[in-house]
């Protein structure tokens, strides 16, 4: 049985596969990235790695503050970072959206190709 993560986004919760989440950060600087899909808050560095930092809520990206939390994902070799508002908790059935990580990467490369 698969665990999620619940996360809440704006007014929205969301759940994302624990084994999809690497962990939990917190922003410490985002640098945008010009003519990048309208989700792509920018770049961030996270441990020596460079992570796009993607915000799920609706209606364009949002400025991240310092210290906001940051849910890492990642499908085999290809991580992001997600901005979220809280990160809840963990719950085997959440009664939320669920977020399949690798049709948001397909979306994404969709948008950017």
């Amino acid at each position: 049985m698969t665990d999620w993560v619940v996360v809440k986004v704006g007014e929205r919760q969301l759940a994302v596969p624990t084994a999809r989440v690497r962990e939990v950060a917190a922003v410490v600087a985002v640098t945008p990235v010009p003519r990048a899909p309208s989700q792509v808050v920018g770049l961030t560095q996270l441990r020596g790695q460079i992570l796009p930092v993607l915000d799920l809520q609706p209606g364009g990206p949002r400025s991240p503050k310092p210290n906001d939390p940051l849910l890492v994902v990642e499908l085999g070799p290809v991580r992001a970072a997600l901005l979220v508002d809280h990160v809840l908790g963990i719950e085997a059935q959440p009664t939320c959206e669920l977020i399949d990580v690798g049709a948001l990467f397909d979306g994404l490369r969709r948008v950017a190709g």
